[in-house]
């Protein structure tokens, strides 16, 4: 409520300012100020209507938008309808249908269990993938050959330090 009442008063004390300066001014000055404010209610004026007309034309490309939308949206929901009863696979299932989907289940359920009794798993060895080839007939890389040389080094220094 504090800050209401300290709202109003402000309101209430700038108002009376105003009056107390509009009626110190002189004429002259009194109709400049008036001649002011009416030039700048009349912009806003007009900008407001122009505006208001902005938003009409708008809200009439919005409803033509929509319009068009709402047609294609039920030339598509048409079309597949027409394409649903024109089409037998997407008609409402039979009895006749559901025994031949039985037959079908019945022949993959045969299948797929002959499948698991014959099935054999892939073994792969390397004789098989790589030819018998024996790796440690491959020649020796230089890093190989700086391992060697490191420990040849290490030899003779054991023997140099006895």
């Amino acid at each position: 409520m504090g800050k209401k009442f300290g709202f109003l008063v402000g309101l209430a004390a700038g108002a009376a300012a105003a009056h107390v300066a509009y009626h110190r001014l002189s004429d002259e000055d009194k109709a400049e100020l008036k001649a002011d404010l009416q030039e700048k209610m009349d912009v806003a004026k007009d900008r407001a209507v122009d505006y208001a007309f902005y938003a009409s034309d708008a809200w009439d490309d919005f409803k033509e938008t929509f319009s068009d939308q709402t047609q294609t949206v039920s030339d598509r929901v048409k079309d597949a309808a027409s394409r649903f009863a024109a089409d037998p696979q997407l008609k409402p299932k039979t009895d006749s249908d559901e025994d031949s989907d039985d037959s079908l289940r019945d022949e993959l359920a045969d299948v797929s269990t002959s499948a698991d009794d014959d099935s054999d798993d892939i073994v792969l060895n390397s004789e098989d993938t790589f030819g018998g080839a024996d790796v440690a007939d491959e020649p020796t890389t230089p890093v190989d050959d700086q391992q060697n040389d490191d420990n040849a080094k290490d030899s003779t220094d054991d023997t140099n330090q006895e």
